[in-house]
């Protein structure tokens, strides 16, 4: 009967510690968070819709990129775009609306990555010398995504919305499934 109990809490224990965990960073904590947002703008911007961005195609383009912050990621998106612009759609682009054929506004939803971590893990321990609490991974899957995500709209010189585009998604990914000793990746970047 004692194992039986024993056995008992040991599984409760594990089941209890299940994690899920989500984690945004503000800055670009490496090569792989770095990659993880580019790969996901430069997706994004394949996926732009033909049937509406060749109607800027020869255009004086007025182009303007909106985030809830000004950041480096925002830069690279817009100049990632602009660059399109030019190269795909032949678009010159110009520094204010009043000398421009067309407006390009672009929102982005997201532009970063989340880092999610769920399964079974031992109950957080300390060990002398570790730097802090650790666990081991019992069985759990590490998810790290770079996900950038935007709508937008396309405006004619008489200031008339032509189109408002659907929201286009680009998930990039690196996941892992994670044992006590070994990790397996279940995909990498390209």
């Amino acid at each position: 009967m004692k194992n039986y109990i024993s056995g008992v809490l040991l599984i409760m224990m594990l089941i209890t510690s299940s994690c899920a965990t989500r984690g945004i960073h503000d800055k670009y904590m490496g090569a792989t968070e770095q990659r993880l947002i580019t790969q996901s703008i430069d997706k994004l911007i394949k996926k732009l819709p033909e049937k509406d961005f060749s109607l800027l195609k020869g255009h004086r383009i007025y182009f303007e990129c909106y985030f809830l912050e000004d950041t480096e990621s925002l830069k690279y998106a817009k100049k990632r775009i602009e660059l399109e612009l030019i190269e795909k759609y032949n678009g010159t682009i110009v520094a204010d609306t009043e000398s421009a054929d067309m407006v390009l506004h672009v929102f982005f939803n997201a532009i970063g990555t989340d880092r999610d971590k769920a399964g079974l893990k031992t109950p957080d321990f300390f060990i002398p010398g570790a730097g802090g609490a650790v666990s081991i991974d019992i069985i759990t899957l590490d998810m790290y995504h770079g996900i950038s995500e935007l709508y937008y709209y396309i405006i004619d010189r008489n200031n008339m919305v032509i189109t408002r585009g659907d929201k286009v998604l680009s998930i990039v990914r690196t996941d892992k499934l994670a044992f006590p000793i070994i990790s397996i990746p279940i995909n990498t970047l390209d």
